[in-house]
């Protein structure tokens, strides 16, 4: 599954699931517990990329190519800037689960009794 995001007047798909994440650790040399912490200190650059990892495993889903790269992120950014705050929130998004089970509709891991 994937959002959609306007960029440059074009509805894109945009997913962060684990290989979004795994593509932006790999380019950014990011552990999985920096990228935890990650909101509090996100720079620009790291920001492009983050995008861009989405709107790649995004066109990735969606059976589509993507051809931008970070400096065209950036130069999007320049544009509308608000970009940055929707595929945040599309983030956001990604890691909240419901209460009675996971995103996916699984079932909540069992407590082990005692």
């Amino acid at each position: 599954m994937y959002e959609l995001i306007e960029i440059e007047g074009k509805q894109l798909p945009i997913r962060f699931g684990m290989n979004a994440l795994r593509l932006f650790c790999k380019e950014t040399k990011t552990s999985l517990n920096e990228f935890a912490t990650l909101a509090n200190d996100l720079d620009l650059d790291k920001a492009c990329v983050l995008i861009l990892c989405g709107l790649k495993d995004g066109a990735r889903k969606a059976g589509k190519e993507c051809s931008y790269k970070v400096d065209d992120i950036a130069d999007i950014l320049d544009d509308d800037f608000g970009i940055l705050e929707t595929a945040m929130g599309y983030l956001r998004n990604s890691f909240d689960t419901p209460a009675s089970g996971n995103s996916k509709g699984g079932k909540p891991v069992p407590k082990k009794k005692k």
